[in-house]
């Protein structure tokens, strides 16, 4: 912010204040485009009493910067005062309020949005792996009834081995006990027959 002092002549700048339209020391302020003008004008009000007591008749016949250390202190004082608007315009000072609740706002709304983003990707997740586990259980089912196959046949494969094996083995057996059994009884009856004679 920078304060002008202007030695006044009948054509004054309008956005400077004078109370008077007569050769009078003008103050103007130059402040941000986002500075409340109601504040500006405030200080002007508040900054032109004092100033005008103290220095309008230096002014009047000033060159240019040669007030500018005896009027430091004062400006200054107004500048430190002023320099906040929402410290001396309650209206500016609700304005800035309103302004970070909106910022807030706009902050919880954009969690709020990533938020539910979020939400969705898990949930769109959540049923990619639902759907994963469903062809899972059900290719475990299939490879179940596969080994269950594979086990019968096994066990069918080596149940006849088994069989075939004892067959193998136990059929000459048999036989041959058959055959000496009647082998016995020819020998026998040869024997008998033998001893009748």
């Amino acid at each position: 912010m920078a304060i002008l002092i202007l030695a006044a002549s009948n054509n004054i700048i309008r956005n400077t204040h004078n109370n008077n339209n007569d050769k009078r020391t003008g103050l103007a302020i130059v402040t941000g485009l986002k500075y409340p003008s109601r504040t500006a004008i405030a200080m002007l009000t508040e900054l032109y009493t004092p100033y005008s007591t103290q220095f309008s008749l230096q002014a009047k016949s000033a060159t240019s910067n040669s007030l500018t250390k005896k009027s430091k202190s004062l400006l200054s004082q107004h500048c430190t005062k002023y320099d906040d608007s929402t410290k001396v315009n309650k209206a500016a000072a609700l304005n800035s309020k309103v302004e970070a609740v909106q910022a807030t706002m706009q902050d919880n709304i954009a969690s709020m949005l990533k938020n539910t983003e979020q939400a969705e990707s898990l949930a769109e997740r959540s049923n990619q792996l639902n759907e994963q586990a469903n062809v899972f259980q059900k290719k475990s089912k299939d490879l179940k009834k596969q080994m269950r196959c594979k086990n019968i046949k096994m066990t069918i494969i080596l149940v006849t081995l088994v069989v075939g094996v004892l067959v193998i083995i136990l059929v000459p057996l048999i036989v041959r006990a058959k055959n000496a059994a009647k082998g016995g009884r020819m020998l026998r009856g040869f024997l008998e027959e033998i001893g009748e004679a």
